[in-house]
């Protein structure tokens, strides 16, 4: 399994290619000024991947570093499924054209709405779906589930709910190597989705925590 964590500089864009060929990517880097950039640092990890073709991207939430760059990557490769949250919760004049863009490739392929509990079809991967539209994964993972000693101290936000908060969360297993990838997922969700028993099991848990990327306390 190789993945390629793509330098969009202050986005995201990170493409997963199974032994068999087949892609994932999750997400496409800025939009405006720096699409034709991070497009062709995107392009480059494909080329060096042998890829004809995304067979699967996952769009984690509609804001412009994870979304922007799309329109001119799909110029230069075709993608066949789209998978998102579903519908924009932060409509705006910057966004909206982007979405329609959006909305007029999905058509041409395969479009998922993905939901808490999904499996994505990755052959020789175990790729399952933890968060979406605000939701997250209520049945923990096999192995998974025992009282998260990090959740002692955390104080939910009252903050208003934001695109960040509807990000699509992967879980990807490949053997024994384990690893997620949840988009801006804010810490109320984290919360959520690992606490008062973790989820998605206690290693994962303390690799994130000790990485920073769990903010519970």
């Amino acid at each position: 399994l190789n993945i390629y964590v793509v330098d969009v500089e202050g986005g995201n864009a990170v493409l997963f290619v199974t032994p068999s060929g087949e892609s994932v990517l999750v997400d496409t880097g800025n939009g405006g000024d720096g699409a034709v950039r991070d497009a062709g640092r995107i392009m480059a990890a494909v080329k060096d991947a042998g890829l004809q073709r995304i067979d699967h991207l996952i769009i984690t939430h509609y804001h412009n570093d994870h979304i922007g760059g799309l329109s001119e990557l799909a110029t230069h490769i075709p993608i066949k499924e789209f998978i998102d949250h579903g519908a924009n919760i932060q409509p705006g004049a910057n966004i909206d054209p982007v979405l329609q863009r959006y909305a007029e490739l999905y058509a041409k392929g395969k479009h998922t709405v993905a939901k808490p509990g999904d499996r994505i079809s990755v052959g020789g991967v175990d790729w399952r779906i933890v968060a979406a539209a605000g939701e997250v994964l209520k049945t923990p993972l096999p192995g998974a589930g025992r009282p998260n000693p990090y959740c002692t101290n955390f104080k939910a936000t009252d903050a208003a709910k934001t695109e960040d908060d509807e990000s699509v969360g992967s879980f990807i297993t490949f053997g024994k190597f384990r690893t997620i990838v949840l988009g801006d997922i804010t810490p109320n969700r984290q919360f959520d989705l690992m606490c008062p028993n973790n989820r998605l099991g206690s290693v994962d848990l303390d690799i994130l925590a000790r990485h920073g990327n769990v903010n519970l306390d």
